[in-house]
């Protein structure tokens, strides 16, 4: 039976009574403030009670091992399981708040205009040289960062080829999906974009402890330079390769390589870098 023309839609209501209120719409999920700390937290449990347990085993196997100087292969190896930990328990994170995870959803976005990009690369990474240039007319005399006497001293090919691919390669990839793509990120959301950066830098910056209280806080302005970075082209893929470039340029120059393994150590890396994010983002970005 069909419904007669002339009935309304449905029943109208007396005369002065007010419709019924629309449920407000449900707020659009999050990941709490709290979450990233928590994150962090697990990650370095994990990754030293496994590297407690690697060094003990090793030292028991072979007693010419200091476990409390261990070879620099156990530290390259527990490094790169840490940096795969942080990748790790980004994606696990946007996968338990929103129930997936998308390229996206870390800041693995295509550029669009890779000459903006590039000018805000440039930009950000002469304020990050200015200030280390202060900080080191300020407090001269700084004692090297360990990981700087390590790759000085290590003589061995194998060991030295790991760690640039490890500092070069993995370190930029891992570090920048957890440190912009989801500290930053929910930071910004909480706290906004000027706190949200300045608080992910800084703990980009102590997670390099141990070290020089001075390499700290220029690592932390770097850090707030990448968050700047993605800020403002709305991607991780520059971030990437600034992080690749910055590191690249630093270990050939603690080991003090000739000119055409210079170039080719940071073309390299940088290129792989972007290579690799981009093969795996998922649309253009937005550019700001």
């Amino acid at each position: 039976m069909t419904r007669p023309e002339f009935l309304p839609p449905r029943p109208e209501l007396p005369d002065g009574m007010a419709p019924p209120e629309e449920p407000p719409p449900p707020e659009p999920r999050a990941i709490p403030l709290w979450a990233p700390f928590a994150v962090m937290g697990v990650v370095f449990i994990v990754v030293g009670t496994f590297y407690a347990a690697i060094v003990g085993i090793a030292a028991s196997i072979d007693s010419s091992i200091d476990s409390s100087n261990p070879p620099e292969s156990l530290t390259l190896a527990v490094t790169v399981v840490q940096d795969a930990f942080l990748l790790l328990a980004a994606v696990l994170t946007f996968k338990l708040v929103f129930g997936r995870v998308r390229a996206a959803d870390v800041g693995l976005r295509r550029i669009v205009d890779w000459r903006s990009a590039i000018l805000t690369a440039v930009a950000v990474y002469a304020i990050y040289w200015v200030a280390s240039g202060l900080l080191s007319q300020l407090f001269p005399h700084q004692p090297q960062q360990d990981i700087v006497k390590d790759l000085k001293a290590e003589g061995s090919l194998a060991i030295l080829l790991g760690f640039a691919v490890l500092t070069c390669v993995v370190a930029p990839i891992c570090e920048e999906i957890f440190f912009r793509g989801l500290l930053f990120t929910t930071f910004a959301r909480k706290l906004g974009p000027r706190w949200g950066a300045l608080l992910a830098g800084g703990i980009f910056g102590l997670i390099h402890a141990p070290n020089p209280a001075v390499g700290l806080i220029a690592l932390a302005v770097l850090g707030v330079c990448l968050c700047a970075l993605y800020w403002r082209t709305q991607s991780i893929i520059p971030c990437m390769a600034l992080h690749a470039l910055n590191n690249s340029i630093s270990f050939g120059y603690t080991k003090s390589l000739d000119a055409g393994l210079y170039a080719a150590l940071v073309i390299g890396s940088v290129g792989l870098v972007v290579a690799l994010a981009t093969a795996v983002s998922s649309r253009p970005a937005v550019t700001a």
